[in-house]
């Protein structure tokens, strides 16, 4: 259970957290832990119908959900007046889904149709092919929509399996953020979830591969002129202490108009319309990568373009300037961050579900951020950019005999 209460606001965040998404299935049920958050809006027990489970729109609400990798969330942003009646339906979704026979060969379609439209977005495609190249059997290999043969197959059992088996206490953490009451919110939610059993259900198979050579995946799509490229290495996990370095590293790398790489390979090479650098953290792995969108005819000079920054952070520290903006570009999205109950609700809750041994308030976390030096900037370049740590995933009109000629830039 998290609950902040927040000064100034009207509203309240509520949301119903699980940690479960598309690493702890198989590739027999690919894909389930969004369909099931799909289905879930169909009808519950107390709310039968989508009309039912949509009626908090009545009430001023906005009410949504998600699935990743390591977590799905429902929840909703409603009227601080109403937050039991968000809480109640958020509650109901969770909990008490029936999953209508009626309605799933509809919303099959749906997320097949949602399949389609991933193909006509190569940025998001190439993500997926790094992650594939990066982690091979292991499921972080998978997608989160999951592959149309499987979801054409999945049946309402299959649901009801994985329901019973990942939507359990030991998966859940309830949170509320904005302006609320604590221990009229805490009683009302010992109520309703305090007599689940505190199962955990199934655990992900941990990643423990080690890379020994550059890798390349070229996967060919007619788009005209233009390339997607994400060329990754392996990061740090979301409990290292290195990760507040990290995230200087990469904001000053590639987030934003400012960023290096922005300034380099756009502003003044010309090599890419668009750039940009961001990380994944997970408990057992994590991952450093830079996306590019391209001329399919600058490809081989963008690459190597890229990799020289990277070798420039290792070999050069940041100067006091550059380190102090980068804090800065940390500090003020994070504080801006903390004004939206939504955005409280997710940060906080997705730290107990993670690392609740170590709840890191928005104070603290800008903290650990401003006390890093350039001399930790620099080791975590030279830690993860590394020449047998190299993948690199490319979508577009690029054929594949040309993999040994991109693998031979694949160096630091």
């Amino acid at each position: 259970m998290v609950l902040v209460p927040m000064e100034g606001v009207e509203s309240t965040a509520v949301g119903v957290f699980v940690e479960t998404g598309s690493r702890y299935e198989t590739a027999k049920i690919n894909g389930i832990s969004h369909f099931l958050e799909h289905m879930v809006f169909k009808g519950t027990k107390k709310f039968p119908t989508h009309r039912d489970t949509s009626y908090l729109e009545g009430l001023g609400a906005i009410q949504n959900a998600w699935t990743d990798v390591d977590a799905t969330a429902y929840w909703c942003k409603i009227p601080a007046d109403k937050w039991k009646e968000g809480l109640d339906l958020v509650k109901d979704l969770v909990l008490y889904p029936t999953f209508p026979p009626k309605d799933l060969e509809i919303e099959r379609g749906v997320i097949l149709e949602e399949i389609n439209r991933r193909e006509d977005r190569p940025d998001e495609i190439v993500e997926e092919e790094v992650l594939a190249l990066m982690y091979g059997d292991n499921s972080l290999a998978m997608t989160v929509l999951g592959e149309s043969g499987v979801i054409k197959s999945v049946r309402r059992d299959d649901f009801a399996a994985y329901h019973d088996s990942q939507y359990v206490a030991g998966r859940i953490v309830v949170a509320l953020a904005g302006k609320l009451e604590s221990a009229e919110c805490k009683k009302q939610i010992e109520e309703w979830f305090g007599g689940l059993q505190a199962d955990r259900g199934r655990e992900f198979v941990r990643w423990e591969g080690l890379q020994k050579e550059p890798r390349v995946r070229i996967r060919h799509k007619d788009l005209a002129a233009q390339a997607h490229v994400d060329l990754s290495v392996f990061g740090y996990t979301l409990s290292d202490p290195r990760r507040f370095a990290l995230a200087l590293l990469t904001t000053y790398l590639g987030q934003g108009l400012s960023s290096r790489l922005f300034l380099e390979l756009r502003e003044k090479r010309g090599l890419c319309y668009a750039v940009s650098a961001g990380t994944m953290k997970l408990p057992d792995t994590g991952t450093f990568g830079v996306y590019a969108g391209l001329n399919v005819g600058k490809l081989e000079e963008a690459i190597k373009a890229i990799l020289e920054e990277l070798v420039r952070v290792k070999l050069q520290r940041l100067n006091d300037e550059e380190l102090a903006a980068a804090k800065e570009k940390v500090r003020g999205p994070t504080l801006f961050s903390a004004e939206n109950p939504v955005n409280v609700m997710n940060y906080y809750a997705k730290q107990a579900l993670d690392r609740p041994e170590e709840i890191l308030s928005y104070e603290q976390a800008i903290e650990r951020v401003m006390q890093i030096d350039a001399e930790e900037v620099q080791k975590v370049a030279q830690s993860i950019f590394l020449t047998q740590g190299l993948n690199l995933a490319i979508v577009g009109p690029v054929e594949e005999n040309r993999k040994e000629e991109l693998l031979n830039l694949m160096k630091f």
